[in-house]
């Protein structure tokens, strides 16, 4: 398959934010374009990540909007819906359009904007991703299935409330640090251990933050790149995989364990022809804290039942063996759930330039991962980038 490289990133800060969606999902657009030098090139095509735009801001059509906004006209012009993972199912249609050689300059814009509707609207919003014969109909949310999961995973793994907590507060360490993060106040255990229950054992600070943003990858082919004369920061898609799972959860064979991300990631590591201790970082789907570990132990990061101790020795940290979200993952960075797959990937793009903040930023990273979850753990994806 054709080499297919990312050469342009740009993302706007993640929380509560005055600007309308075009407005956000233009500026991460005009940063990715600028950064990629191709402010002046005419696009093959336009692909948008975003969840319910419809519902959230009342603006449809959005993908055509943007191009109309941006000057992209003619280009064709797509939107990509798989819920919270819209972003890099976004990605990875851009990604088979070049690979195809049916476009060889494609615009990649994740974006939501979620806080133009009260917090309970915005609730009954994402809960339409889930089942709603078997889990919405008799009043489940996402927090209820996440406290399920981390429930059932202490009965089996003996995780404790004290040790779960660790996972928000070096998330909350990382957050602090990044400038576009919603949430940049570090946090301690007996706070996250103290603060409200959503839905037990699941408190406030182990969950993630509605919010507003976007994020913007320009990706091009390898003949694109020699003339734009970018080889130099052009940073290479080297596997991409997808998978689904049943939709309820009561029909999955496991609460611990997502089989759609064990797919997904067979499906990119075979791609790549890697293994996951060949990973240098990584930017996975926390949207609970729970979710961290079971998507560390799904991807291969980490023994089954024993992600905890990666954070617990060190190994997960900022300067550990294998970063996990240096960014303050989707719990601090913050989760505007069709941004969130595109702003991964420019993370994992800045950490393989060395160009991300300098107290987040990895030693001399190789490879980097991201992992982002569709629905409630039933559609996700997995992808590498290398810098070779």
């Amino acid at each position: 398959m054709p080499d297919v490289n990312v050469i342009g990133v740009g993302m706007t800060p993640f929380g509560v934010l005055e600007e309308g969606i075009t407005d956000l999902a233009t500026q991460a657009a005009f940063e990715a374009l600028e950064d990629s030098q191709t402010l002046e090139y005419p696009f093959d095509r336009i692909i948008v990540g975003s969840q319910n735009p419809d519902e959230f801001t009342g603006k449809g059509h959005l993908s055509t909007l943007l191009a109309d906004r941006l000057g992209l006209v003619p280009a064709g012009a797509t939107r990509v819906e798989t819920g919270p993972s819209s972003g890099s199912s976004a990605f990875e249609t851009g990604y088979a359009m070049v690979a195809s050689g049916l476009a060889e300059l494609v615009l990649v814009i994740g974006v939501e904007k979620m806080s133009a509707v009260k917090r309970g609207i915005a609730s009954k919003i994402l809960a339409k991703m889930m089942s709603y014969d078997n889990e919405t109909r008799y009043g489940a949310t996402p927090a209820a299935l996440g406290a399920m999961v981390a429930r059932r995973y202490m009965h089996d793994y003996g995780l404790t409330r004290d040790e779960l907590s660790l996972v928000p507060v070096k998330a909350h360490r990382n957050g602090a640090k990044n400038p576009l993060a919603h949430f940049q106040k570090e946090v301690t255990v007996e706070k996250v251990s103290s603060s409200r229950i959503i839905a037990d054992p699941l408190t406030l600070y182990d969950s993630c933050p509605t919010s507003d943003g976007a994020a913007a990858a320009v990706i091009a082919s390898d003949s694109m790149v020699r003339q734009l004369g970018l080889k130099d920061q052009a940073i290479r898609v080297i596997g991409i995989g997808h998978g689904t799972d049943y939709h309820a959860v009561q029909h999955r064979l496991s609460l611990t364990s997502f089989y759609a991300t064990i797919h997904a990631a067979n499906l990119a590591f075979t791609m790549a022809g890697i293994e996951p201790e060949n990973v240098d970082v990584c930017e996975i789907h926390d949207a609970f804290s729970i979710l961290e570990l079971v998507n560390m132990e799904d991807l291969g990061l980490a023994d089954r039942g024993a992600a905890i101790d990666s954070i617990k020795n060190g190994t997960s940290e900022v300067g550990g063996a294998m970063p996990v979200n240096p960014s303050g993952g989707l719990k601090a960075r913050g989760h505007p759930t069709g941004a969130t797959g595109i702003a991964q990937i420019r993370d994992v793009v800045l950490q393989l330039r060395g160009l991300y903040p300098t107290s987040l930023q990895v030693d001399d990273p190789e490879i980097g991962l991201t992992h982002n979850i569709g629905g409630f753990g039933n559609n996700m994806l997995v992808t590498l980038l290398s810098k070779n």
